[in-house]
């Protein structure tokens, strides 16, 4: 019997079922299933009330058509026309299974379906089987009957749980009251918690269980509850077997008995500890705080110190305390919606004590801290960083010294105003580029500091007299930029005109009046340029031509301007070649011995031999090379060039080299001049380097500096050009010079003008008390010649001796030895 059943995957614990499975097999045949009357009417009995008849409907799903009293009983319902998809989920379910795969295989299938009832769970055989019929469409035969074994759902959890479930009753004394407690059942989880076997434990007392139990209160709580009638829970410990349990006790009154819940909660103590260990003693703020009302739950000390505020102000502060109100919106949003709590990607503005606002990053952690949920909140303080990238990003669009804006802002401001301009089609808009004149002087006579507080002083004046929208700017050294948005000609003239009056005004800078001007170069889009290259270009011109034109005046942009300003970039363009090229020749000018008329030196004068342009003035290109810094390059060249001609010459005949301030700014003047003598092998004392007061006046104290380095190696030095410019005696104090060379503006008009005699006399006469040379230069009549020997100079150049010559030339002179003739 069991063999057919067992054919089907049947697995029963009841012969009726075997003898349905035979049945059922008998009336099959290959091509048809057994007939309803066959297998159904014919079960139909002793086994009707645990039969039902269902019909499968042709979306798929089930209905029991009728079932016997037991199919009642275990469903609950009356099964008559009982769509089985309304019935509970285990019985749904468990129908579903049976009949679905019965269909599918056309053979009987069986599953097991279990309810819980009277605190019992009973488990109910169901076998369905597949069935024909007259009518067609998909019957079953649905057997349906509750095993005899049951299990006590109740005794099964008490046992299986891994808390320990104790019962204890009271112990009273004459008079009632309650003097101890004794465990009446326990399960196995207890016995392990409490250190011993159930059958040991089992109407033990407390006072033997757990004596430290009576001393800490824990007995009195318990007691309570029988006074109370009311659920407690606390947490204690317990110590057996040498071992301390931290147990989590809930207690509920059982009419003249208590329920006690037991769970170990020792690990989540152990990590409470560890977490408070590293909560306090975190260098990083940190708090907890409730997820609902966002109340303070602890915080540490980081954090007290951090925010300035006392603990007890803390723990009675919600976080609506702790942000700035801006904030309380996403507060509210993180408490209403846990997944948006706190996003580690958002900056928070809180506020510290004395309403200080700090930036912070929050790092949040759902966890539960006693016992209740709650979220723990690190806080990472980038205020600093913040104010940091801030000042990055002013820096990377503003000028460090002044505040103003930069070149990289400026033409972002440019450009978009060039595009409203496109878009609206409306008024123009003006450019001014300025330059400061004057401001190198500054710097050379006052250093560097006094020209960096000139700097911020006229960014003051410019800001100040700026119309309200537009721009200025610093571009670098002494240029500055202003773009006027929405104006025309007339109103770029106009504010042209008020910077070069404002700028032109006398500042004060800590107690020196500094006298400086400013040249401006004016554009205006769109006749001038509609993109922002264009415009800049053209007020650059422009400004270079305010500045030809005798500086601090306004000047707008010509087409005409460009020629002029393609001229001096190809000179520099041929400047830059003219060193590679061998295009640079030096020309010598003898200095004579007024007294002996013999040669005593010779100036090396720079020459430059375009081979298209042909003779270069050297007003021409000298000034371009320092403005450029070419100078440096070509004044080592000279040097060396220099120095290696004078070696040829006869032993008392020196060499003098002009230097320009540039070269004493490169700070590797001493450096070259070693260099080429040593190139040269020519003695330090037939080399003289000229110098104008201009050097002293720039960084004083670092020129000095050079000049004593150089005068160490054995070096002459003279002075250039005195008596012009910044002239002051104290410069012949500072520095022993070994030559005074008085300007040729003097000599010039030497007989004539009666001042110029008393400024020769005066510097002769100074050269003879301090035993120093005097030179007049441009030395070209015999009257300038005798009025030079009357006055006390004593040495001379000038065409009246000799123009500047080449080197070949000049060696014959020296080869010659000749005189100058005074009667010729």
């Amino acid at each position: 019997m069991k063999k057919i059943a067992s054919q089907y995957g049947v697995a029963t614990q009841f012969a009726d079922v075997e003898e349905l499975c035979l049945n059922w097999q008998v009336e099959t045949t290959p091509d048809r299933l057994p007939p309803y009357e066959q297998i159904g009417i014919g079960s139909l009995g002793r086994l009707a009330d645990d039969l039902a008849l269902a019909i499968r409907r042709r979306n798929g799903s089930y209905e029991i058509l009728y079932g016997g009293d037991g199919v009642a009983a275990w469903l609950g319902v009356a099964p008559h026309r009982l769509p089985t998809d309304q019935l509970p989920r285990n019985h749904a379910d468990a129908l579903h299974d049976a009949l679905g795969l019965a269909h599918l295989r056309a053979t009987p299938a069986a599953t097991l379906a279990r309810t819980i009832r009277d605190g019992l769970v009973r488990t109910c055989e169901i076998v369905a089987f597949p069935l024909s019929s007259r009518w067609g469409g998909a019957l079953f035969l649905i057997f349906a009957r509750e095993r005899a074994s049951t299990q006590n759902l109740v005794d099964a959890i008490y046992r299986a749980t891994r808390d320990g479930l104790v019962t204890l009753a009271a112990v009273h004394e004459a008079g009632r009251r309650i003097v101890d407690l004794q465990i009446v059942s326990l399960n196995e989880s207890a016995s392990r918690i409490l250190g011993g076997s159930e059958g040991d434990l089992q109407w033990r007392r407390l006072r033997e269980i757990a004596p430290e139990w009576m001393g800490n209160g824990t007995f009195e709580r318990l007691g309570a509850i029988f006074e109370a009638m009311r659920h407690d829970e606390f947490d204690v410990a317990h110590r057996a077997g040498g071992k301390t349990t931290h147990l989590r006790v809930a207690a509920s009154p059982m009419g003249d008995l208590i329920g006690l819940t037991l769970t170990d909660v020792t690990e989540l103590k152990e990590r409470e500890a560890s977490f408070r260990l590293l909560f306090e003693n975190n260098p990083m703020p940190m708090w907890v705080h409730d997820p609902q009302s966002l109340g303070i739950l602890a915080v540490n000390d980081a954090a007290v110190a951090h925010y300035g505020l006392p603990r007890e102000r803390f723990l009675a502060s919600t976080l609506f305390d702790l942000y700035a109100e801006e904030e309380w919106a996403a507060l509210a949003m993180s408490r209403d919606f846990p997944s948006r709590r706190h996003p580690a990607d958002r900056v928070w503005s809180n506020r510290a004590a004395g309403g200080r606002v700090i930036e912070v990053l929050n790092y949040a952690r759902e966890l539960v801290f006693d016992n209740r949920p709650a979220v723990l909140l690190a806080v990472v303080d980038v205020t600093e960083q913040r104010e940091a990238a801030a000042r990055i990003a002013h820096l990377a669009h503003h000028d460090p010294l002044t505040g103003l804006a930069n070149r990289t802002l400026f033409r972002m401001r440019l450009s978009e105003g060039l595009e409203r301009l496109g878009e609206a089609g409306g008024a123009g808009l003006g450019l001014l580029y300025l330059d400061l004149d004057g401001f190198k002087d500054v710097n050379d006579a006052f250093g560097h500091p006094i020209g960096d507080r000139l700097l911020v002083a006229i960014a003051e004046r410019l800001r100040r007299i700026l119309p309200p929208g537009d721009l200025v700017a610093r571009f670098g050294g002494d240029e500055f930029a202003i773009v006027q948005f929405g104006a025309g000609r007339a109103e770029a003239e106009r504010l042209a005109g008020i910077v070069v009056e404002t700028l032109g005004r006398v500042c004060e800078i800590d107690g020196h009046q500094v006298n400086i001007g400013a040249s401006v170069g004016v554009s205006v889009a769109p006749n001038d340029g509609d993109d922002a290259d264009t415009l800049l270009k053209n007020a650059d011109i422009a400004l270079y031509r305010a500045k030809s034109d005798g500086r601090g005046v306004h000047r707008f942009f010509e087409s005409q301007m460009a020629a002029t300003i393609h001229q001096r970039r190809t000179l520099e363009a041929d400047l830059r070649h003219a060193l590679r090229a061998g295009e640079f020749e030096i020309y010598y000018q003898p200095v004579i011995d007024i007294e002996t008329n013999e040669i005593v030196a010779s100036e090396a004068l720079l020459r430059w031999f375009h081979p298209i342009r042909g003779a270069v003035a050297p007003s021409d290109f000298i000034p371009l090379a320092e403005d450029t810094g070419l100078i440096v390059p070509i004044g080592e060249w000279v040097l060396r060039e220099a120095c290696r001609e004078a070696a040829t010459w006869p032993e008392r005949f020196g060499v003098s080299i002009n230097l320009s301030p540039a070269q004493f700014r490169s700070r590797a003047l001493a450096q070259a001049v070693m260099s080429a003598l040593a190139a040269s092998g020519l003695a330090p004392r037939r080399l003289e380097l000229e110098i104008t007061e201009t050097v002293l006046l720039a960084e004083n104290h670092a020129n000095l500096s050079v000049l004593h380095q150089l005068r160490a190696l054995g070096v002459r030095i003279s002075l250039d050009d005195f008596g012009t410019g910044y002239s002051s005696l104290s410069y012949l104090r500072s520095f022993p010079f070994d030559k005074i060379k008085i300007d040729r503006s003097f000599v010039r008009e030497l007989p004539e003008n009666h001042e110029c005699g008393a400024i020769v006399r005066a510097v002769a006469g100074l050269g003879q008390c301090l035993g120093v040379a005097t030179v007049a230069e441009g030395v070209e009549t015999l009257d300038q010649l005798a009025r030079l020997r009357e006055e006390g100079c004593t040495q001379m150049q000038g065409f009246l001796f000799s123009r500047p010559t080449p080197a070949a030339e000049l060696r014959r002179m020296l080869a010659a030895e000749r005189s100058i003739e005074t009667a010729a």
